[in-house]
């Protein structure tokens, strides 16, 4: 099953703004994710813009029936129709998610922030710069177990998982990321390029 996340941010808000989106294969590796910064917005408006970038990729893979989630309870909600769309600047924006959605049969769910931690992490990254929880972790103390499961070493060791985007620390614990599951995302995905494809 494909699973495609997605999440914006916004430092201001409105402030600068930033989309973050990947793709998930079966085996847990990301086969597509893109960071792009777009300009001045808000919170919600980087959130529906990530949506909409992460669908018109869809449409341009021809995937079908691909499960979406983001941490952005009000864009779910809007698209899928259980909320009304309230503020006329954002009704353009969820008029065209809901579009690509129908269109490509994704099915939209919304998770909290620590299982939204990949687009989070893009999202972050089109600042254009690490943030304290993204900060790099050293490749060389990461130890794969198995597929998507790491050892991230140091004075204390932690346990990652990478399919179900979680990691052992308090870091992750306190802010739903962190430097040892950016690493170990980085190594099982094979990239960290924006707008990639492996």
């Amino acid at each position: 099953m494909t699973t495609a996340y997605f999440d914006g941010a916004s430092r201001g808000n409105p402030g600068e703004s930033a989309t973050g989106a990947c793709i998930v294969g079966d085996d847990g590796r990301s086969v597509w994710e893109c960071a792009r910064p777009i300009g001045i917005g808000t919170n919600n408006e980087a959130e529906y813009k990530a949506l909409i970038m992460l669908l018109e990729e869809i449409a341009s893979r021809g995937l079908k029936n691909v499960t979406v989630r983001g941490d952005s309870r009000l864009v779910i909600s809007q698209v899928t129709g259980k909320w009304k769309v309230r503020e006329e600047r954002l009704r353009p924006l969820a008029e065209r998610a809901a579009e690509l959605a129908k269109a490509a049969g994704a099915r939209l769910e919304w998770v909290p922030r620590e299982r939204n931690a990949m687009a989070d992490a893009l999202s972050n990254r089109a600042f254009g710069g690490a943030t304290e929880a993204t900060a790099v972790f050293p490749l060389e103390k990461l130890e794969r177990v198995s597929g998507t499961i790491f050892i991230a070493h140091g004075s204390e060791d932690y346990a990652v998982d990478v399919m179900h985007r979680s990691c052992s620390c308090p870091s992750f614990r306190n802010r739903g990321n962190c430097k040892h599951l950016e690493a170990a995302i980085s190594v099982a995905g094979k990239g960290d390029k924006p707008c990639s494809s492996s």
